[in-house]
């Protein structure tokens, strides 16, 4: 137990300081976006392909999956933007980046599983 919280608090560390440096860099909605399509994209790919690649731990992989990708990702951001962009009267942007979101992350976390398997086609099964 004490190794898979070592593991998130170290990976989480990583996740934070990437999303943190990514949101200093351009238009803040944008930015929120792309860091979660982005992240939806990690979290599918590194849960199958590396197990089928290299044999890790399973408080490494809760660091990567949790702890990295977890911190990295940025869900609460996300909603309260959607709702301050509804209390603001920006129904229609408020809309666009919420269906956006949904559409995009989801089309990612397929990309990534779609990836992995081309990654990990002819490694033997472990």
């Amino acid at each position: 137990m004490f190794k898979k919280i070592l593991a998130i608090l170290l990976f989480g560390f990583c996740g934070s300081f990437l999303r943190t440096e990514l949101t200093l860099v351009g238009q803040h909605y944008l930015v929120i976006l792309t860091i979660n399509v982005l992240g939806s994209f990690l979290l599918a790919f590194i849960a199958q392909t590396l197990p089928a690649l290299i044999s890790l731990s399973e408080a490494t992989m809760t660091g990567l999956s949790v702890g990295l990708v977890g911190s990295f990702t940025t869900f609460s951001t996300f909603t309260m933007d959607v709702v301050t962009l509804f209390t603001q009267g920006a129904f229609g942007l408020a809309f666009a980046y919420l269906a956006g979101s949904l559409i995009l992350s989801s089309g990612a976390v397929i990309l990534g599983f779609r990836t992995s398997l081309w990654v990990t086609a002819g490694v033997p099964s472990k």
